[in-house]
């Protein structure tokens, strides 16, 4: 099975069907996995940090994280990756009943298909 160190991969899920995209794992201190179920494909994003969103009043760091993780466990169904720019190395997801935004500073990239 070949690995691609590109984030251009999940760019493309994004683009042509961001609703086949789901949040599948957040495991501390910096790994977030997301699936697409319409491609097959299975994006490791290796994070730098999670910084929050700049309309929230926490502190950003390690702590939104562990919040991103409490809504993936808490709402699973909630949280969606809503931007992907992968020329700042940045990924967004938004729960939609905590109305948190997290945005994470990506260090690498992974793509598999399953």
């Amino acid at each position: 099975m070949s690995v691609y160190n590109s984030g251009a991969f999940l760019q493309q899920c994004f683009s042509v069907h961001p609703l086949s995209l789901d949040l599948k794992l957040v495991a501390l201190p910096d790994i977030v996995g997301v699936v697409c179920t319409n491609c097959r494909m299975r994006h490791r994003l290796t994070l730098h940090q999670v910084i929050a969103s700049p309309t929230d009043n926490t502190k950003s760091g390690s702590n939104e994280l562990v919040l991103l993780q409490q809504c993936f466990h808490g709402h699973p169904e909630d949280v969606r990756l809503s931007s992907v720019h992968i020329e700042r190395h940045a990924v967004e997801f938004r729960c939609r009943p905590c109305r948190r935004t997290s945005v994470l500073d990506v260090a690498l990239f992974e793509t598999r298909q399953f």
